[in-house]
This record gives C-alpha cells, structure tokens and sequence, in this order.
C-alpha cells in the first residue's frame, strides 16, 4: 500500500494481535482497517476521532500524518517525514518483535534534529504533541507519525486487576479482556451495555471506565452487593441488579451483550443457562451485539488469527472467535455474535 492511501496506523500491544485488530475494526467503523506483514501494525483509510484509541485495551496508539515502509535506512525515514514548526514537542521511537539493526536514540536524535531545523521547541517531561516511530522486525517495517493514544508501555492494567478489588472471586475476568470484549460488542454506537451474569463487575467495570451506560444483573445477592463494592472502589457508576437473566425485563436501550457465564464445580449442570439468557435478551431487544466468553480446555498460542466455533444458537449468528491462553489446563473463546430478532 502506498503512504498516500495510508490515513494513519494503528500500532497493537502484543497481549492478542487477532482481537486488538477485531477491537480496532469495531473502535474505527468509518476507516478501512487492512493488517500489514507486521502482526502488530495495521493501516486505516478514512477520517476518524483516533482518540478512541485511548479507550481500546489492544491499542498503543494511531500514528497520524505519516506513513509505513519497508526499513532502509535513517536517512530514508528522514527523507518521507514532513517536518513542520510544532511547539512543546518530543520524538519517541520504539520496537516492536526484536531489534532492527539501528538504534532508538539514533533514530529520536536525527528525527529531533530535523524538526528543530524546521523551528520546533521541545518538551520531553510534558509534550503537547509527540511524534512516533516504531521499528517492528517481525516484517522489517518502519511506521511513524503524530501519535494518539498512549504508547509503548505499560497501561495500568495490573493496577485494576480483578486480586486488586475489594470483592474478589478466583474466575474473574482479566480486565483487559474484559475491555476489549466490551469494545468489541459496544462499538461507537450509543446505549446501554448489558452484563446478565455480572459475577465481580469486572465487564461492568470496564463499560463505565470507558464512558458507557452499563447494566449488572445477577442472580446471587452476593455477587449484586459484590460488583457495587467493586464499582465504588473503581470510582465508577452503573446500574446493578438482581435478577434472573433467563428472565428478568431487559430494557429497550440495551444495544450491546457481554457475558462470562458462571462455570466451575458449582456451575456445572446449568447447560440451558447461557441459551435461555440469550434467547430472553434477543426476544426484548432485537437486534443487538453480543460478545461471548466460555471456559474451554487449554488452548493453543494462536493469537494471530480467527477460529472456528461450533457455538450456536438459533437467534444468533456468530462471526468470529477467538482462542485466548489462561494456563497450562484452562482456556477461553471469546465469540462475536450478532442477534436479530425473529
């Protein structure tokens, strides 16, 4: 693809390439998302607010106003970037999958040197604006561009770890996950995000956090009493309930489904739960998007690409899955589903 068909790039952590870009799609819906040779590099044509990047789980950051090639030399990077008077400015450069053969600083030094010839200041604890440039070598690429979003780096998730919370049950969801799926099924699209087996909050959690409506039922009045704690102690507001998602009222704003259905020792029997729940959400709401997350046995390390399901249920149809490690004997399948009332 050529750097003029290019709008921005999209640089992923490495936690799950496959659902970051999944993430993307659903986080970018006016842009065409394309991958590039690089697992974690993608190219978008289209205007979009990149800001949403700062929401998205799988996300380092959208590189805007540059390009992406194949590495030749410091000299040839310098010679496709269009060095302009910015004030308050810094240049970061960073790897991603093992080293190219150049130096980061090299490459921050001369990047610096050529804006400052074009008359930038430079701020490096506080920058208003920050240029990016990444080295992956999975693909021998270089991106680079103004930068939206975080960066390299660590996010802060260990911080919000589910261990970390007041009310705590050993199968929480992890919270990146938990953000990604809630992207995934919300989108861009307004209403209200549902949870009807809400367990801790951490999806709830996660909805709030990123600025949406969201909606916790759960049977158990410990688990409705434990997901409010939670949310306090995020400093974090949404609607909790308890109810019997088989059949409890859901209502009408209700535009997007994450679940986590109970499992271990204590769930199990409980086959026709997940399939009653989706069936009462669907017959209120119509349509509406639903993310999906199963426990299944220990899983491979596929964390590139899509696969197959045989998850099914007759008022939905399911688009992708997605396999994600959890240890040596456990797994677990994220599907993205799309429900139409019939």
């Amino acid at each position: 693809m050529k750097n003029q068909d290019v709008t921005a790039v999209i640089a992923l952590r490495g936690w799950h390439p496959a659902i970051s870009h999944t993430e993307a799609v659903y986080m970018f819906p006016e842009a065409s998302v394309k991958r590039t040779e690089a697992r974690r590099l993608l190219v978008l044509q289209g205007n979009c607010d990149w800001s949403r990047a700062n929401l998205m789980s799988g996300s380092e950051c959208v590189l805007e106003a540059g390009g992406i090639e194949k590495w030749q030399s410091i000299d040839a990077l310098l010679n496709n970037i269009q060095a302009i008077n910015v004030q308050n400015m810094a240049v970061e450069c960073w790897r991603h999958e093992g080293k190219l053969p150049v130096k980061t600083k090299e490459i921050e030094k001369r990047v610096g040197e050529l804006f400052h010839n074009a008359g930038s200041t430079f701020n490096l604890n506080n920058p208003e604006k920050r240029f990016g440039v990444i080295l992956d070598n999975s693909a021998g690429l270089v991106a680079w561009g103004w930068m939206t979003g975080q960066g390299p780096g660590k996010h802060g998730w260990s911080a919000m770890r589910a261990n970390k919370r007041p009310f705590f049950r050993p199968v929480s969801i992890e919270p990146r996950l938990a953000r990604a799926a809630v992207n995934i099924a919300s989108g861009i699209t307004n209403g209200c995000i549902l949870d009807p087996m809400c367990g801790t909050g951490g999806i709830v959690i996660e909805a709030a956090l990123s600025n949406r409506e969201a909606l916790a039922i759960d049977f158990d009045p410990v688990m409705v009493e434990g997901t409010k704690e939670n949310l306090a102690w995020a400093g974090v507001a949404a609607t909790v309930l308890r109810g019997d998602s088989t059949n409890c009222i859901i209502p009408n704003n209700v535009k997007a489904v994450v679940v986590d259905p109970p499992y271990g020792r204590n769930s199990m029997g409980q086959k026709g739960l997940l399939e009653d729940t989706i069936t009462n959400i669907v017959r209120q709401v119509g349509e509406c998007r639903f993310v999906i997350i199963l426990p299944t046995e220990a899983v491979g390390t596929n964390l590139d690409e899509p696969v197959k399901t045989e998850f099914s249920h007759p008022l939905l149809t399911a688009i992708q899955a997605f396999e994600i490690p959890v240890h040596k004997s456990l797994g677990r399948l994220m599907i993205i589903a799309e429900a139409i009332n019939k």
